[in-house]
């Protein structure tokens, strides 16, 4: 089966790429709940590393 997107490594991903890829996390591998906390743990992460970074900009 061919992948709807490109393969990119976790710890890349930006994210709304991981919020992408949890959105089709139950069409594709429903009964993989390691791969859903992999994402969730890297959601959070990639979260925290861009919101600083907004917030600087915001602050001018």
């Amino acid at each position: 089966m061919a992948q709807p997107w490109a393969m990119k490594a976790l710890s890349a991903m930006t994210a709304d790429e991981v919020r992408a890829a949890l959105g089709q996390l139950p069409y594709l591998r429903p009964e993989d709940a390691a791969l859903e906390k992999a994402l969730r743990d890297r959601l959070t992460l990639a979260l925290e590393a861009e919101l600083p970074a907004e917030a600087a900009l915001s602050a001018g």
